[in-house]
């Protein structure tokens, strides 16, 4: 929101900014388990995802997995967008949920569009979710009406 305001204040024509939709989330391994809300000092990068192999992100399928193994999933109410954690990994990341959200603000906002980064790290082929193919792809089609 920040990036989008700020670039709309300076000058930039709001149908000319497209809103980033990620379908990864970011992950970090807590100092302490205990203290595991938003800006909770953090050691360093999450563990690398089964598939995705790089420390401090995970695929949205990725995600789905650490949510189902037990992971304590929470809402981050001014960001409107979910975080999840177990144990001393931590995730932010988006969901159906804060997609249609973010759908809304884009059009509320007047900006030209959305990208998606990417299409890969969705869950497309609807197994690790349970919510269809592509889910976050689709939540974003439907909310632009395509």
């Amino acid at each position: 929101e920040y990036a989008m305001n700020y670039w709309r204040n300076n000058g930039a024509p709001a149908q000319k900014l497209l809103v980033g939709f990620p379908t990864y989330g970011k992950t970090f391994t807590l100092q302490n388990p205990s203290n595991n809300g938003i800006g909770a000092p953090s050691s360093g990068p999450g563990p690398a995802g089964p598939y995705t192999r790089e420390a401090g992100l995970l695929a949205y399928y990725e995600i789905c997995t650490f949510l189902n193994s037990g992971a304590t999933q929470a809402w981050d109410g001014p960001e409107d967008v979910p975080y999840a954690y177990k144990g001393n990994e931590w995730i932010g990341y988006d969901n159906m949920k804060s997609f249609s959200l973010k759908v809304d603000w884009l059009k509320q906002n007047n900006f030209g569009g959305a990208m998606v980064w990417t299409i890969d790290l969705d869950d497309f082929t609807g197994t690790f979710c349970h919510e269809g193919k592509y889910p976050l792809i689709s939540t974003l089609k439907k909310g632009l009406g395509l």
